[in-house]
């Protein structure tokens, strides 16, 4: 069987696609894959590291504010990659598209459509994007990783599998991540970052931290994100960091951190709570004001209500609470752990193997 996947922009639509496309792959070798994303993108870079065939296309998000000169540059992006991509299907041929969603995926998916191949939207948030909403009315199915997702599509063809991700969490082992991190598990571990591309409003706080000078008994590693590792450090230049404080621009071993982490503060993207309540931990939730239908403080409500996180709208962050929150919780361990049995109980470490059983049933 030929499949395309196609889903970019943020890792929180990638990885899905990407364990999507492994587990596809580790059930028949004979199975071809293609991933089809931005040119010069995130995605291109991790889809090739991971090993899978990737082509290219033009594509821009559309703006959504009202029409200006970023609107009609991205409408002619968007032609060119609706081009492309039906040049892409006329030579690959694929049996199934799958788009995991992003403005990336519309093209591909949509001319899938056109063609009358099968095709899947699978959506990570509590509250769909308007990609996923517009391509969801010609799918063939449509996943959910949130039940409260369902009120958003008109569609008898939902199936709840819960949110795909790296089978790099299917085994947990904590000391194994600790030896592959060179950390000692007897020292509390705090990790804190904001997605793939970082967050603003928890760089400030984490900055404001350790301008502070409070005390910081614990290994903290704040991952910063590519476009602001600069800015973070140019800030904290005049400040002596302690030596269990880590500053990262970027990680590929997020598994590795999340699994010897005590407490995870993030924002909330489908993707990293889906990590999160693999291993079980508690978090502390910042979710991300600027993203379509506040998705992510949909997300982050549905954890909070389980008792699973604390959340911090960013309106309301400061480094002074962030610090008292993670004291609370680090210093109270029965806490904590409730709080990561509940996250368990909201994940499924085998989503994947039941959106690709789904899948292989069309």
């Amino acid at each position: 069987m030929k499949y395309i996947l196609s889903g970019g922009g943020t890792g929180g639509h990638i990885y899905p696609a990407l364990a999507i496309a492994t587990e596809i792959k580790n059930r028949d070798k004979n199975n071809e894959i293609l991933y089809v994303g931005k040119k010069g993108s995130l995605e291109e870079e991790l889809v090739k590291k991971a090993g899978f065939d990737f082509s290219p296309i033009h594509v821009e998000g559309l703006p959504r504010r009202a029409l200006n000169k970023q609107t009609i540059t991205s409408g002619f992006a968007l032609l060119r990659g609706l081009r492309e991509s039906n040049k892409i299907i006329k030579k690959f041929k694929p049996d199934f598209v799958i788009g995991t969603g992003g403005y990336v995926c519309a093209p591909i998916v949509y001319q899938a459509q056109r063609h009358n191949i099968k095709t899947i939207v699978q959506e990570q948030n509590a509250y769909p994007g308007k990609t996923n909403r517009f391509l969801s009315k010609k799918a063939d199915l449509i996943a959910i990783n949130f039940k409260e997702a369902t009120k958003y599509f008109n569609s008898d063809k939902i199936v709840f599998t819960g949110n795909p991700i790296r089978d790099d969490f299917q085994i947990i082992d904590k000391k194994k991540a600790a030896e592959n991190l060179g950390f000692n598990l007897d020292e509390k571990t705090v990790l804190s970052f904001g997605g793939s591309g970082g967050q603003e409003s928890t760089n400030e706080a984490i900055i404001e931290i350790l301008k502070s000078n409070k005390k910081i008994d614990y290994r903290l590693i704040h991952i910063t994100g590519k476009p602001h590792y600069d800015y973070v450090m140019e800030k904290l230049k005049d400040v002596k960091i302690p030596e269990n404080v880590k500053i990262l621009n970027y990680s590929h071993d997020i598994p590795d951190l999340l699994m010897v982490s005590d407490l995870v503060i993030a924002s909330s993207s489908a993707m990293t709570l889906a990590e999160i309540s693999a291993i079980g931990l508690a978090s502390i939730l910042i979710p991300k004001a600027y993203t379509a239908g506040n998705h992510q403080v949909h997300n982050a409500n549905s954890y909070e209500e389980k008792n699973a996180s604390h959340v911090i709208l960013e309106e309301n962050l400061t480094g002074d609470l962030l610090y008292a929150k993670i004291e609370e919780l680090l210093n109270n361990d029965i806490l904590r752990n409730e709080m990561g049995n509940n996250a368990k109980e909201l994940g499924n470490v085998d989503a994947v193997k039941t959106l690709v059983d789904t899948i292989e049933k069309l």
